[in-house]
């Protein structure tokens, strides 16, 4: 690179083959700039040099100012101290190099997710096992604490496993409710209501059949982490119902109609209370007990049937079935409110107390039934 008047070359430093008798003193400058952004670096450099030092920075000052080759994209910084930052080439778009690595996880987090993973597709071999099309449960404990939550597990386990043995979704809701028959965990009135409530939050409905959406999958995760801690409790003993729950219709016999007829004329004091207010099993309970034992003194305790029929024959309407109504005052989650000796029932203290208050004119609770007075 030859400058006017200047003895020497600028990129090799050689002297010219005409020379003259200029003064060396003479200097010559050089201007660097290099501007940052972001990160990159803002650099300036201003040198004024005799032609003699021209011949020592001509590699220098070549370099910066010959372009530089493109097939070397990135160097690796100089372990070398000086005080001049250096150079970074930018590239748009955040071009990776054969230098540049990718982000990636830390061998304990691939850990943990191939760990979870597994602990979730082993479980799942170990609730259910394939027969044909459908799967049949080998655990009868869901760790549901009523028997509508014992179906909701299974329901979710199920699909869940589904996919795991099959690779595809539960072809219909009859599959479900022949699953669950299979497994003993049906419980005929409700569990088709429970499955549309998972249909609605917890499964996809596709094409295919049904599966787990997302939360769904989070849900499942919580069931089998639930169900593997050996700290948690066992659910409610649905299997147990035909042994425990004297769930069977009891006969009238001719004695116990006319006894009931005689209750039935009987007038009574309601006070406040609206029956026409009521629509739960667990109230239309208390009251019928309230009636019979404390405010007409028919009996120390009645049966489920003789409590039930009575308040239908009475007050004519009742919205819910005798099936409900035994099973809301049998329930574990209503044994503050009932007491049982035998086949009979009575209220507790705190059972009147409730009845009590809504003969004063305290408001029943509004809703509809739930598993929570039904033990379901």
């Amino acid at each position: 690179m030859l400058v006017p008047g200047k003895a020497k070359c600028f990129v090799c430093g050689q002297a010219l083959a005409v020379t003259t008798n200029e003064s060396s003193t003479q200097l010559n400058k050089y201007v660097r700039d290099v501007k940052q952004n972001g990160k990159n670096y803002e650099e300036h450099i201003e040198l004024s040099v005799t032609d003699h030092a021209v011949s020592e920075l001509a590699p220098f000052i070549g370099a910066e100012m010959m372009p530089r080759p493109s097939q070397k994209l990135y160097h690796a910084p100089s372990q070398k101290s000086s005080t001049i930052p250096p150079r970074k080439t930018v590239f748009p778009n955040e071009i990776f190099t054969e230098t540049q690595e990718l982000p990636q996880l830390s061998a304990n987090a691939y850990d943990g997710i191939k760990e979870t993973q597994t602990t979730n597709d082993n479980a799942l071999s170990g609730y259910f096992e394939v027969d044909g099309e459908f799967l049949i449960a080998r655990v009868k404990d869901f760790k549901g604490k009523t028997w509508a939550d014992q179906q909701r597990y299974f329901i979710l386990l199920y699909v869940a496993a589904y996919y795991h043995y099959f690779t595809k979704p539960v072809l219909s809701k009859d599959h479900f409710k022949t699953a669950a028959k299979k497994a003993s965990v049906l419980d005929p009135i409700n569990f088709s209501k429970y499955l549309n409530e998972l249909t609605r939050n917890y499964l996809s409905e596709t094409g295919g059949g049904y599966k787990l959406n997302h939360d769904g999958d989070k849900e499942v995760k919580r069931i089998i982490a639930l169900m593997e801690d050996e700290n948690v409790e066992g659910g409610y003993e649905y299997w147990g119902r035909n042994a425990n729950s004297g769930t069977k219709r009891q006969r009238f016999s001719n004695d116990d109609k006319d006894k009931l007829n005689e209750w039935v004329l009987q007038d009574v004091q309601i006070g406040k209370l609206k029956v026409g207010d009521i629509t739960k099993a667990r109230d239309y309970a208390m009251v019928s007990l309230w009636i019979i034992i404390d405010q007409l003194e028919n009996a120390k305790a009645v049966r489920c049937n003789d409590a039930y029929y009575f308040f239908k024959q009475k007050f004519e309407t009742i919205s819910v079935s005798a099936q409900v109504f035994s099973r809301a005052m049998k329930s574990p989650k209503n044994m503050k409110y009932f007491r049982s000796s035998g086949d009979q029932y009575y209220l507790t203290s705190e059972g009147k107390q409730t009845v009590e208050s809504w003969v004063n004119g305290k408001p029943l609770e509004l809703g509809n039934e739930t598993e929570d007075e039904t033990g379901n």
